[in-house]
């Protein structure tokens, strides 16, 4: 087992410091950037460090200080360097939340270990005791990073990551290019940013409620402003949705369209809830009933049928053994949304469309072969009468 040897990091608390450094990164080929940040009662994540690590050493960037971010925007743009992250969800929030930008081009470690065949959505211990043959420490993983001063433990941790994370890149690069899945990387990172800022409409969010396919349109309609309505409220009040009121509740709401408070308690309203904004909700539920039904939206897809389901099985089952094939988890080919998707798109005879996250490199892998297995089940119907099961989604 390699020991860990951690550089002492360079701290940038000054415009001045920031400065110097970004026109550093701005030369390199490729810096390592990882964020610590607090959410655990906001809706935004508060910015507790930023850490880069170049081919000089590392830095810890602190948010607490710097008021212009003005050079590592440049840097988090810049062309010619790649900024790698690892499971970089959260960190794109972080970033645009300080500077406006997400960075580009990138590339993150977790996508780029799956494609190597090393696991499915491997934490980055795992990836660098896989990699390096190292053992990163965890237990400073939920530490209160807002805190002045960190402690020892957490700079440590913080310098840890993006140290052995910028060693990591190139040798999962090289693992990458043996096996010539180099530009699958580059293509799922570059659908991830796009993905990022082409976020889905708040207006849509309503979808994202379980069961909310059970909704008939106008109660639809009711489910939309009410999911609205808490989406500006938990920004403002920079509190997690559920905070505001949980999904189960809004479904109760839109269903039954309560008439007084007593009612949106029994729809699963905490009473304090009731209290502050239960004749807001009240209003938005007599409000709608009103309106016209032009503004009702679409009847959500229902599950698939039981025979549309054994299609969806034949398609898993085909992205499975591909899979093994590749030496890569299923869901990086072909996740169940995509499959659903794909089935929609043309059941029960044809024709069908790849979705586009079925497009590039995955489209050879195993979109194709998917749209023959697919043509093969509308022979199959076009031999005989569909039944009437057969006749829907």
């Amino acid at each position: 087992m390699t020991r860990l040897k951690i550089p002492e990091p360079q701290w940038i608390t000054t415009a001045e410091q920031l400065q110097e450094a970004c026109r550093l990164w701005c030369q390199e080929a490729y810096i390592a950037v990882d964020t610590e940040f607090v959410r655990t009662t906001t809706f935004y994540p508060e910015a507790g460090l930023l850490q880069v690590a170049d081919s000089q050493g590392s830095y810890l960037i602190d948010p607490l200080t710097i008021t212009d971010w003005q050079p590592l925007i440049e840097v988090l743009q810049h062309p010619l360097v790649v900024k790698v992250f690892h499971a970089c969800a959260e960190d794109l929030e972080v970033c645009r939340r300080l500077t406006g930008v997400v960075p580009s081009p990138l590339a993150d470690t977790q996508i780029g270990g799956a494609m190597a065949g090393l696991g499915a959505s491997m934490g980055f211990q795992r990836l660098v005791k896989e990699v390096l043959n190292i053992n990163l420490p965890k237990e400073e993983t939920r530490s209160n990073w807002l805190m002045r001063p960190l402690r020892e433990e957490q700079i440590s941790y913080a310098v840890a990551d993006v140290h052995y994370l910028y060693r990591l890149y190139p040798k999962l690069i090289s693992l990458l290019k043996k096996l010539g899945r180099q530009s699958w990387l580059a293509e799922d990172c570059e659908r991830l940013l796009n993905t990022s800022e082409k976020s889905e409409k708040a207006n849509l969010y309503f979808r994202r409620v379980k069961l909310a396919w059970k909704l008939r349109p106008q109660e639809l309609l009711l489910l939309q402003h009410l999911v609205l309505w808490r989406e500006q409220q938990a920004r403002e009040r920079n509190v997690p949705r559920s905070k505001v009121v949980d999904d189960n509740s809004l479904w109760n709401i839109a269903r039954f369209k309560p008439r007084n408070r007593d009612q949106l308690v029994k729809a699963g309203m905490r009473p304090q809830a009731v209290r502050e904004d239960g004749k807001t909700l009240l209003d938005i539920v007599s409000q709608v009933q009103t309106m016209d039904k032009s503004l009702w939206p679409k009847q959500l897809d229902k599950p698939l049928s039981p025979q549309a389901g054994q299609w969806l099985k034949l398609l898993k089952e085909a992205v499975v053994s591909k899979a093994e094939l590749l030496d890569v988890p299923p869901d990086l080919l072909a996740r169940k949304k995509a499959l659903e998707a794909l089935i929609r798109s043309g059941y029960p005879n044809g024709p069908f469309k790849l979705p586009e996250s079925l497009s590039g490199w995955r489209k050879a892998e195993i979109g194709d072969y998917l749209m023959m297995i697919l043509q093969d089940q509308t022979r199959v119907i076009s031999l005989r009468k569909p039944t009437h099961d057969e006749s829907t989604v």
